[in-house]
């Protein structure tokens, strides 16, 4: 028996229930500065995934490194882009699941 993945930290506006995978200052849907957590399904599926050959200056030495754009959450799922751990393969509508927040990043691997 597999163990689930951690829950997925995401933010619902307090006042409008929009929910945000990164974090948010101001509500894009009604303009409130109100959030409180709305932990997620850490289950999700690939929209699109990249190789990064020539990565910034803070990740130097990293590279190559696969980055997905990632829905996350089920039926109210939040879009955000991660990193993707051991799997180049991982195309669009691949389950991955979450793995944890590193230094603001958050990382997803192959279910």
């Amino acid at each position: 028996m597999s163990e689930s993945p951690p829950s997925f930290p995401a933010q619902r506006c307090a006042d409008c229930g929009l929910r945000y995978g990164h974090g948010a200052h101001v509500c894009r849907q009604c303009g409130s500065e109100a959030f409180e957590d709305a932990p997620l399904s850490g289950e999700g599926t690939v929209y699109a995934r990249t190789t990064i050959r020539i990565p910034g200056s803070d990740q130097q030495g990293e590279e190559p490194f696969e980055v997905a754009v990632v829905d996350v959450g089920g039926a109210e799922s939040v879009r955000v882009t991660a990193r993707i751990e051991e799997n180049p393969g991982l195309g669009p509508d691949d389950p991955v699941e979450f793995v944890e927040r590193r230094n603001g990043v958050f990382y997803f691997r192959a279910v």
